[in-house]
């Protein structure tokens, strides 16, 4: 097939298959560098082999196993493919470039930079752990990149897009529009809201997007990510997916308290010491099963203000209940739901107050909560996100580059958030309105859109990605207010969401993955 014959359309389409062993050694060094999909490690081996600049033959002709393949716009992305195909094109020593010539070169790039890498790794092993991010580092210097002017984003490998500053996300491993067969992409810090909501019936492939778009974060950026697992565990034992975040997990409360200075005033003026007071009277009377009256709520505010008043912090929920338990022993009071509920939370050491917000929320974290008495959950979930809409607040506003996307600080995701968006929690509410311009983003994964139907006022406006996936929920509020209309979720096959891209009034429905 003669040069003039090919085209970036064809070459989409057509399947890529390394050898055999390739393909075993690619599956290998894709665990061990914590990645999640096939074309990640084999980009990484194409693109140093290519690197190396000579030509060399390693076919091993057409009775060679081969392994599985992997068609174009995948393997290379669509965005990238005529990069990629530049490059491969280059590197042939051919006057005739046919489709058959540039698989064959793929195969024996992948081979050798698979191959390669491998040993690469095991020297580099040995010495320092297995860091992916500072894997990638050590892969720089020694391919004698200068040490002034780069950083771990000017080396993000071309599985997302990544230009001045933008954060550009497949949507899931394949991404895949299903009526056009094109690559679709969501710009979070561009000019649309970086929020995003996920909803999907048990297995439906809610969590598995989320993930897979959290990880593709922190190829663009070292922002800290704060997970909260209601649900089973599931996220908290990935330990693959942890150590990609570089997190700690917090098993609370079997494995030690929070170490989160919850009740931290970073100044307290008399103002300060109210809005904290009043705040904290506002997320504890949502931890009860019934709501105390005017009298109790009253008190509760006035123990907070006055633990706070005596600027001996960092404050512990025990001293707001010892003061609560003053106020009633000087006014001839008994118990009542609020005494009980702090009664009951006494049973655990939740939290211990060694880091200030500003130290904890600087880390990556996953709290997992799943084993939590539910009133342990919903003060624990609660104060954290108190503290962290307190701290946010007072942050400069996050910088913009000269194409307007803005600088990504903090991640925030709630697995299982019904068990939160359902009692309203003021400060979560806040944070989804205000956190934009800190550099917040905000992850909400729940199994129904009803779990979205909270009735606070301009809630849903605020989020700017939604992924749909197949659920009984019929909420016409939400679907209306994210899709623009309501669909049959229920519908949906297994791997398939319905979103509405920012700035598009067509609903679009995504293939995750293969």
């Amino acid at each position: 097939m003669a040069h003039n014959e090919i085209n970036l359309r064809t070459l989409s389409k057509v399947s890529f298959r390394p050898s055999l062993k390739t393909d075993g050694l690619n599956d290998q060094l894709k665990v061990k560098l914590g990645m999640f999909n096939k074309y990640e490690p084999a980009r990484l081996a194409i693109a140093y082999s290519l690197a190396l600049k000579d030509t060399f033959t390693e076919d091993g002709g057409e009775d060679e196993d081969l392994g599985k393949g992997i068609a174009g716009s995948i393997l290379f992305g669509d965005d990238l493919l005529p990069v990629w195909i530049s490059m491969i094109v280059e590197s042939l020593d051919e006057k005739d470039i046919s489709v058959d010539a540039i698989q064959k070169a793929v195969k024996n790039h992948w081979g050798r930079g698979i191959s390669e890498l491998h040993k690469i790794w095991k020297d580099y092993e040995e010495k320092n752990g297995n860091t992916y991010g500072d894997f990638i580092l050590f892969l720089a210097e020694k391919a004698g990149l200068p040490e002034s002017g780069q950083n771990i984003n000017d080396l993000t490998p071309p599985d997302v897009a990544h230009s001045n500053g933008s954060i550009i996300l497949r949507l899931g491993e394949l991404g895949e529009d299903i009526h056009t067969g094109k690559e679709v992409r969501w710009h979070l810090n561009g000019k649309g809201s970086p929020h995003a909501a996920f909803m999907g019936g048990t297995g439906s492939g809610k969590s598995r997007l989320a993930k897979n778009l959290i990880s593709q974060i922190r190829q663009f950026s070292n922002a800290p990510v704060l997970l909260f697992d209601f649900a089973k565990g599931d996220i908290a034992n990935d330990s693959k997916f942890v150590n990609h975040l570089g997190a700690t997990v917090i098993r609370c409360p079997e494995n030690g308290p929070v170490p989160l200075d919850v009740l931290h005033i970073a100044s307290p003026t008399p103002n300060n010491i109210a809005n904290a007071a009043m705040r904290f009277r506002e997320s504890f009377v949502k931890i009860p099963k019934s709501k105390p009256g005017a009298v109790q709520l009253n008190d509760l505010r006035d123990a907070a203000k006055n633990v706070f008043q005596k600027g001996n912090g960092p404050f512990k929920i025990e001293d707001i209940n010892n003061e609560l338990q003053a106020i009633y022993d000087r006014d001839g009071k008994g118990g009542d739901i609020i005494t009980s509920t702090f009664a009951d939370l006494m049973q655990w050491k939740l939290f211990e107050p060694s880091l200030s917000p500003s130290k904890f929320f600087e880390k990556s974290w996953v709290v997992d909560i799943h084993e939590a008495d539910e009133t342990a959950q919903r003060l624990v979930v609660f104060l954290i996100l108190d503290a962290l809409y307190n701290h946010i607040k007072i942050q400069p506003d996050s910088e913009l580059d000269k194409d307007n996307n803005r600088t990504l600080k903090i991640v925030l995701v709630i697995d299982e958030a019904r068990k939160v968006l359902k009692y309203g929690q003021e400060s979560l509410i806040s944070l989804i309105r205000e956190s934009r311009s800190k550099g917040m983003s905000i992850f909400l994964i729940s199994q129904s859109s009803e779990d979205f139907d909270t009735g606070a006022d301009n809630f849903l406006e605020q989020i700017g990605f939604t992924a749909c996936f197949s659920s009984q929920g019929k909420s016409s509020n939400v679907l209306k207010a994210v899709l623009g209309k309501n669909i049959d979720l229920a519908s949906l096959q297994h791997g398939i969401f319905a979103t509405r891209m920012f700035g598009e009034e067509n609903i679009r429905k995504i293939k995750v993955w293969q």
